[in-house]
């Protein structure tokens, strides 16, 4: 029996190289979010602290938390623009993993055709090759059969 061998193995193998790095892609995605989330979780918690922080205070002081907390809220909607951007790109990686797996499924079920097709192929083969050798051995024996009875006993058939 010989073996089975894929004919696109190696395009199989770039498209599972391909997919393994849509999924580091896509890890690192989610890294990138899950910081920014944090960031933003933070600045928001700055900026509600010194919102918290009220009181009587003098003209200057008043202009101090104001300027702090209009840096801190530009840094809030900064940072969210940051969680935005990131999920955008937690979205396009998964969507880049998603087609290379598709790939190498539809790549996968090829080769599992192929294969069952090619077993298929081997069996038919095998049988018929056992089909014959007990074939001929039958028409060996019948021979014998014949040459020993004599050209009397064969039963008339000549």
């Amino acid at each position: 029996m010989k073996r089975y061998r894929f004919s696109l193995e190696s395009a199989l193998r770039v498209r599972r190289v391909q997919e393994e790095g849509a999924s580091f892609a896509l890890a690192h995605a989610n890294h990138r979010l899950q910081a920014a989330v944090a960031r933003y979780r933070s600045t928001l918690a700055r900026y509600d602290a010194l919102a918290a922080a009220g009181g009587e205070h003098d003209l200057e002081a008043f202009r101090r938390q104001r300027d702090e907390a209009e840096r801190l809220a530009a840094a809030v909607h900064h940072a969210w623009s940051q969680v935005e951007e990131a999920t955008d790109e937690v979205a396009a990686r998964h969507a880049d993993w998603v087609e290379a797996t598709r790939r190498v499924g539809a790549l996968e079920r090829l080769d599992e055709r192929r294969r069952a097709e090619w077993l298929a192929e081997e069996r038919a083969a095998e049988t018929a090759a056992i089909d014959e050798s007990a074939l001929s051995r039958w028409l060996a024996d019948a021979t014998e059969v014949r040459a020993a009875l004599g050209p009397d006993e064969d039963g008339g058939a000549t």
